[in-house]
């Protein structure tokens, strides 16, 4: 199996995890340039691992459409952010546990790509927790 076959669905799930940034940043304005350069980073990683996004615009719009039908909030945009940043972890944690990865890959993943993985969960998380302190305060 070649490298780029190994880590395309992970690719493909920065992709996807990259337009819920950027479609997430409409329902949280104070938070849209971070949301976007949260969005920005994971186009990169998808990069990085070989994959040429492609399927931006369409898959923008369909998540666009997902969340205004099910979400009307702040939080609730964050929260489902959230749920999709760690769905992306899940399959960095799958991808670490094939066999077939070679050795200098592992230690990749282990360094450098889960660790970013849940970097990026933690700042969603964080923005989350915010929201609902103010929101106890107000």
């Amino acid at each position: 199996m070649a490298r780029t076959d190994r880590f395309a669905a992970v690719a493909a799930q920065e992709e996807f995890v990259a337009a819920a940034c950027a479609a997430t940043a409409h329902w949280v304005p104070d938070a849209e340039a971070e949301l976007h350069a949260l969005a920005a980073a994971h186009l990169a990683t998808a990069t990085r691992l070989g994959v040429k996004p492609r399927r931006w615009p369409r898959m923008l719009a369909l998540v666009r459409a997902t969340l205004a039908a099910a979400i009307g909030t702040q939080v609730g945009a964050l929260t489902w952010l959230r749920r999709q940043e760690q769905l992306l972890i899940d399959c960095y944690v799958t991808l670490e546990g094939m066999t077939a990865l070679g050795a200098d890959e592992r230690l990749r993943l282990r360094r450098e790509l889960v660790p970013s993985a849940f970097e990026r969960f933690q700042r969603v998380d964080r923005w989350i927790m915010r929201r609902e302190e103010q929101s106890v305060f107000a």
